[in-house]
């Protein structure tokens, strides 16, 4: 029967001075690195797929605790006022209770200190509670009953429990990476991430926005423009595009890009309104700055004999490209 190891209690014997302190602190080092457990039975305790009997607890505030809860999921965690690993898995589920409650997810722990408890030993772990700021309900493991019959090894240990009993995800101990794991598997199980996912999919396969009478056409042309510099000829296809169909918000990004070139100021603003009020594109104003407007790097004027080497370059077999103007 494996129980929590007791940090500074030392091994009983006859060694004494050095030699009992060292084997008590290699001990302690094997049991936490190894976590054999006794008598060799690898198989203790239950396993994913397996179920445990629904039960009712005493909480540490004399209400009863249901285990499992009758809906929604149950997070249980074991842990010990002496695990240095239980204090931030604690304080972990304290915030993904609140975060997950309305997914009906109800967290409980189960205070594993030691294996016969004294009064003073429920002061410590109610003390410990208070101190750390954890409100979930706690119940403590009188004769590790249910470490045992679950199979806990190393503490912290969290389990997931489904309305009928059965375990649906173990996790030994609490590593650097518990947090994203974790979460990542309880929305797993609470069907959260298939749920964003499909979302992702249809929001990727809803067809673009379809321009009316050929706004495509001005609209590209005057981002071509755009791209080169040329903002006035790139302004009169935008406003072509958006004459063409009012409700196509691309044009108006790009329009947005050229008055706001040197910043979204009121000034700008108020010029960009006059063109389209000018324009006959009234109806747009009210949609101006509701969107990011589109920006374009101009392209730099390349310089005459520049041109000329690398012409000259190409012509003689160089391997030297043209970059475009």
């Amino acid at each position: 029967m494996i129980y929590p190891v007791e940090i500074g209690s030392p091994p009983s014997g006859r060694l004494t001075g050095r030699s009992q302190t060292f084997l008590a602190a290699a001990c302690v080092l094997l049991t936490a690195i190894f976590a054999v457990p006794a008598r060799g039975d690898a198989e203790r305790g239950i396993h994913v797929g397996d179920s445990i009997p629904p039960r009712t607890l005493k909480a540490l505030d004399r209400e009863d605790i249901a285990l499992p809860a009758a809906e929604g999921l149950t997070v249980l965690v074991f842990w010990a006022t002496w695990s240095p690993r239980s204090e931030p898995a604690l304080a972990m589920w304290q915030e993904y209770q609140e975060e997950y409650r309305e997914h009906g997810v109800a967290v409980i722990t189960a205070n594993a200190d030691h294996q016969h408890m004294e009064a003073e030993d429920f002061e410590k772990v109610n003390a410990f509670l208070a101190e750390k700021g954890i409100s979930l309900p706690t119940y403590v493991d009188q004769d590790l009953e249910h470490f045992n019959e679950i199979g806990v090894i190393v503490l912290p240990t969290t389990l997931f429990l489904r309305p009928d009993g059965q375990l649906v995800y173990k996790m030994a101990g609490f590593p650097t990476s518990a947090r994203m794991d974790i979460r990542e598997d309880l929305e797993r199980e609470l069907g959260i991430a298939e749920v964003e996912e499909a979302e992702e999919v249809a929001a990727e396969a809803e067809p673009a926005y379809q321009p009316k009478s050929n706004a495509n056409l001005y609209f590209n042309m005057g981002k071509q423009f755009h791209q080169k510099g040329q903002t006035d000829k790139a302004r009169q296809r935008y406003l072509l595009a958006l004459q063409k169909d009012p409700d196509y918000d691309e044009p108006l990004r790009g329009l947005e890009g050229i008055f706001f070139a040197d910043g979204k100021t009121a000034e700008a603003e108020e010029e960009l309104k006059a063109q389209l009020t000018e324009s006959g594109l009234e109806q747009v104003i009210d949609r101006v700055g509701q969107g990011e407007p589109l920006v374009f790097e101009a392209k730099k004027k390349m310089d005459p004999m520049e041109r000329m080497r690398l012409l000259m370059g190409n012509s003689s077999g160089g391997e030297g490209e043209m970059p475009e103007e």
